[in-house]
């Protein structure tokens, strides 16, 4: 006895296929979301010549900057197609610069690392070199006053050179003035900075004080010239004072610039 099975043509489950692939199609449109390009092919061609962090720097510049800069790029030798102009362009001049910075790994805005990273290094580091330079130079500024002591205290034959103690000593007063200020400069440049610095600003402050004393009884031994004893000696003791701080201002200042370059 033959029964009876339900069954379909053979050419049915042929164009089954056909039936279900756009349907698949248009679920995986729907299902899976849509992805971003990769940026980090386009800027590649910047990373050739620039580092990371230059770009970052300059990650929040507008359309025209951007524009400017990829166009001097190519003429320098940049591998930049012409066709590849507009999408570099916007990809790097992209208003909220989500992109950009997930691509490079940019640190915040906020963070201390994107503030060090809009400063340039060199700005950093000019205020340390120049307090060391001017620290070696009230050495041997220390050095003479340390020789008109011997001859005026304790009656020892030396050589004291008087006009460049005052000239010399003028300058590194100065300097140290100016390294407060450039200090505080770029303090602000980077909207703060570690902990650190607020034994360095206090010791600054001090300095300050001695500055103003040590630079005013100077000028006024050489302006009016007599035999003291007093006077030379606060003179003295207040300017060596100074150098103390300044050898300590040196240790806090390494640390500060440590910890912001390593930032």
């Amino acid at each position: 006895m033959k029964t009876n099975t339900l069954s379909l043509p053979a050419a049915t489950f042929g164009r089954l296929p056909r039936l279900l692939a756009p349907l698949l199609l248009c679920w995986l449109l729907l299902a899976v979301p849509a992805r971003a390009a990769d940026p980090a092919p386009q800027i590649k061609p910047c990373l050739a010549c620039h580092s990371v962090e230059r770009i970052c720097r300059n990650v929040d510049k507008d359309g025209e900057f951007w524009t400017k800069t990829v166009k001097r790029m190519i003429a320098n030798g940049a591998h930049v197609g012409p066709a590849q102009v507009p999408g570099l362009v916007a990809l790097l001049a992209n208003p909220d610069h989500a992109k950009v910075r997930e691509a490079l790994n940019c640190p915040s805005p906020d963070s201390l690392e994107a503030r060090v990273a809009a400063v340039p290094t060199a700005v950093i580091l000019a205020h340390p070199v120049l307090m060391i330079l001017t620290l070696l130079l009230s050495l041997w500024v220390a050095w003479q006053g340390v020789n008109r002591a011997r001859f005026s205290l304790l009656k020892q034959k030396v050589t004291f050179n008087w006009k460049g103690h005052t000239r010399y000593g003028l300058v590194v007063m100065g300097l140290w003035v100016a390294g407060a200020v450039g200090g505080s400069i770029v303090t602000d440049m980077l909207h703060g900075i570690p902990d650190a610095y607020e034994l360095h600003e206090g010791v600054a402050s001090v300095m300050l004080a001695l500055i103003a004393f040590g630079g005013a009884s100077g000028l006024y031994m050489d302006r009016k010239k007599a035999k003291r004893k007093m006077l030379p000696i606060l003179h003295g003791v207040a300017n060596m004072l100074l150098m103390l701080l300044a050898l300590g201002q040196l240790v806090t200042g390494i640390v500060i610039v440590a910890r912001i370059l390593s930032s």
